[in-house]
């Protein structure tokens, strides 16, 4: 469970050629209802699409995937007897979707929008019926792949069936394959950027392999099976990002309107390197690896790639980060959430694995910090391996064709957390994350801190690097570790061939070099001379656009906006302006 689509309000479009031949047999439509009105006019589509096709079919409305029903298991039942008839119905997934005001598609939603109204595209239950009778144009249908219930009852017996491993019931995998052959229905209208999984924890909880390291744990523990299932069931829902549409495009635009508070509002990084990502993106699973520098590089990361049609990263965040109200905005924008910790917790370390395992598996992207924090100095820490060696074993053990590590230098003009930077290094404690650490970062933004530049780099590939996946044999623990090393060190080399070098770092390493002493813009110039000829000389990358290093129009600009900021302190009162290292 190909896919149809119908236009112009649902009852348009292709027709009845866009029904699968049922060859005589009953067909049973699953309906994806939030509501009374999604399911009449679902109704209403059937009959007028279908006609001789689906005489006398069968009708059962599954839990809604956009909301949490409130139904109890009635709709098993219902779907137990739709398919225990002793005939071989054809079963077809149908789901209503809502499109934007065609007036609004080319602008992202305001948030005042999202926050009053709601996403436009998941109306609820009042709005749809307003919508329908105001704006039947922006309903449509979509029809995930029909399958017949022998081919169905087969899968389900290969995955287990209801033997040793535990898994559900042959109703409830019906239910679940409707559901991923409807998300992938409404991804081919919705675009890649929505490609966001809403049935992780069952689609997890329900694996034959999940089941079985449960029962190997509990064994292991000495713990009742039940127990040991609660408690991974706990973890999984501590740990797994619960995407939502609303949210992404309401995260979105609050980091717009968080990073255009300091720095430029465009994003400077190269938009066909990103569609090549795009690309590989369809076909293997892509993890992105950014420099962490300041607080703001996994947000203007997610922009970027917002704003270029890209899905949300399955980004990993610590839990000290998971404060309201700003973790669970995070993670519905697809922040999950791990432990600093957790080696002496068998349980959790089994859930973060079978997480990993399904995110690449379902070829969706990945993004961490390979050093593990942010860098105090702008050189890259040494590069943490704990979630690299789970991608890595999970590629190993066949989860994956191939899995494409992608380096991602993230470089500012300057950056916001250097006041931070330095009151840790005076012996200031860091300041605990919570509420009032996030207003206060949203308070620094009152100077202007240039540009922000981004840089992906080539990819490394897995396959490449570690040889085809493992199906039987294990791989020597010790040779493993040492390869994850070197992909790691890798990674990291190709961060910094793509860190450029900007004229307010360049500048800054020649103030250094004249130490305590004020300096005019012309002796500053003089001693950055032979650094900007290294610089060309080399050939490293560099922001310039038509600006030289050396000239002394462009070093005044770069002082003043130093001395802006507080990090260059200026005495005018002189025959010409001198400048040095402001003294704190």
């Amino acid at each position: 469970m190909g896919e149809q689509v119908e236009g112009e309000g649902g009852h348009g479009g292709q027709g009845h050629e866009a029904w699968p031949e049922a060859a005589g047999r009953r067909i049973v439509f699953l309906l994806d209802a939030a509501s009374r009105t999604e399911e009449r006019l679902l109704h209403a589509f059937v009959a007028a699409e279908a006609g001789p096709a689906a005489s006398e079919p069968t009708f059962v409305r599954l839990p809604s995937s956009r909301r949490r029903s409130r139904r109890s298991r009635r709709w098993e039942r219902a779907l137990g007897a739709a398919i225990s008839q002793g005939d071989d119905p054809l079963c077809v997934p149908l789901r209503l979707i809502w499109d934007r005001d065609s007036s609004a598609v080319e602008r992202p939603n305001p948030v005042r929008e999202i926050l009053t109204i709601g996403d436009p595209r998941d109306p609820g239950r009042l709005r749809a019926r307003w919508l329908h009778f105001r704006h039947p144009d922006r309903r449509r249908v979509v029809s995930g792949e029909a399958a017949v219930l022998s081919d169905l009852r087969s899968r389900w017996l290969e995955r287990g069936g209801r033997g040793p491993a535990q898994m559900q019931g042959l109703a409830e995998f019906v239910e679940l394959q409707a559901q991923f052959a409807l998300e992938r229905a409404e991804r081919r209208v919705r675009g890649s950027r929505y490609k966001v999984p809403r049935l992780v924890s069952r689609d997890i909880l329900g694996r034959p392999e999940f089941r079985a390291g449960i029962a190997r744990l509990a064994l292991d523990m000495d713990l009742p099976p039940k127990k040991v299932a609660s408690r991974a069931a706990d973890c999984l829902q501590e740990i797994a990002a619960s995407h939502r549409r609303q949210f992404i495009e309401l995260t979105a635009q609050l980091i717009h309107m968080l990073y255009t508070r300091g720095y430029e509002a465009a994003l400077r990084y190269d938009r066909a390197r990103l569609e090549e990502l795009y690309e590989l993106a369809q076909r293997h699973t892509l993890v992105f690896l950014p420099s962490h520098k300041s607080n703001l590089d996994h947000l203007v990361l997610q922009y970027a790639l917002h704003e270029n049609g890209h899905p949300p990263n399955h980004t990993a965040g610590g839990i000290n980060m998971n404060f309201f109200p700003l973790g669970p905005l995070l993670r519905r924008a697809g922040i999950f959430f791990i432990r600093r910790t957790f080696q002496d917790d068998p349980i959790y370390k089994f859930v973060i694995r079978q997480y990993i395992d399904y995110l690449v598996e379902k070829r969706f992207t990945l993004e961490w910090y390979i050093e593990g924090g942010r860098s105090r100095t702008g050189k890259l820490l040494p590069p943490r391996l704990g979630l690299l060696a789970y991608v890595a074993d999970a590629y190993r053990r066949g989860k994956a064709d191939d899995v494409l590590l992608v380096p991602v230098s993230i470089a500012y003009d300057q950056i916001q957390d250097v006041g931070d930077y330095v009151a840790e290094q005076s012996g200031v404690a860091k300041k605990k994350e919570g509420l009032g650490w996030f207003l206060g970062m949203i308070q620094s933004f009152q100077r202007r801190f240039g540009r922000i530049h981004i840089g992906f780099g080539e990819v490394v590939s897995l396959r490449e690097y570690l040889g085809p996946p493992l199906l039987r044999d294990k791989p020597d623990p010790n040779a493993e570790n040492l390869a994850v090393q070197k992909l790691a060190f890798e990674v990291a080399v190709r961060i910094n061939r793509e860190t450029p070098i900007t004229p307010t770092s360049l500048l800054t390493f020649a103030l250094l070099g004249i130490g305590d002493q004020a300096a005019t813009v012309g002796q500053i110039s003089f001693s950055l001379a032979p650094l900007a000829s290294y610089v060309e000389e080399r050939g490293f990358r560099t922001t310039l656009e038509d600006t030289e290093f050396g000239s002394p129009d462009a070093v005044r600009d770069a002082l003043l906006e130093l001395a802006s900021s507080g990090v260059v302190a200026s005495y005018e009162e002189g025959p010409e302006p001198v400048y040095l290292i402001a003294a704190d």
